[in-house]
């Protein structure tokens, strides 16, 4: 085989297996489909899973990174604003970091800062939910449907009214 037919046959497998992978692993999540639920262990070692919130309450999710500033400009300016003024007992906001050397008394710091969960994420959930960018906001209504998925920050009164919607 010549130089250039080689070339154009590991080009087309190429081309070829990158669509294949962007099938696969980085989907989008729609809204109105049912979430897929994960399981994760908070820095204080409790296990927990998406299912458990439901039929009990709506749940954002934040897919962030710890050292990203446009995550803490949206959680600083929308997400604790919201937590402490007038988020309902019936909604739960989880960050899921994706920081690999974030540790346990980190993420416990930013937890008692800001007022919600922060835990370690794990890529395989990152790619479920297509959050291949940060911040990337998902919520989740009280039947497991996702009600909005999208990347990057908004202010809080949008943030309101999505989890209002959710909510109904």
């Amino acid at each position: 085989m010549d130089t250039k037919t080689l070339f154009t046959v590991v080009l087309v497998a190429g081309i070829a297996g990158g669509f294949a992978l962007n099938d696969s692993l980085f989907r989008t999540i729609e809204v109105g489909t049912e979430a897929p639920d994960f399981k994760l262990v908070d820095p204080d070692g409790n296990e927990f899973s998406l299912s458990d919130f439901e039929g009990e309450k709506v749940v954002v999710l934040e897919f962030m990174n710890m050292r990203c500033g446009t995550c803490k400009n949206f959680e600083e300016n929308s997400l604790k604003s919201y937590c402490n003024d007038n988020m309902p007992e019936d909604v739960e906001v989880i960050s899921l970091t994706q920081t690999k050397n974030a540790d346990d008394v980190e993420l416990t710091e930013r937890t008692e800062e800001m007022g919600w969960d922060f835990i370690k994420g794990k890529n395989e959930i990152t790619d479920a939910f297509g959050a291949d960018r940060s911040p990337t906001i998902v919520i989740i209504d009280k039947d497991g449907m996702i009600t909005f998925s999208e990347s990057g920050t908004m202010s809080q009164s949008e943030l309101e009214e999505k989890i209002n919607a959710a909510l109904k």
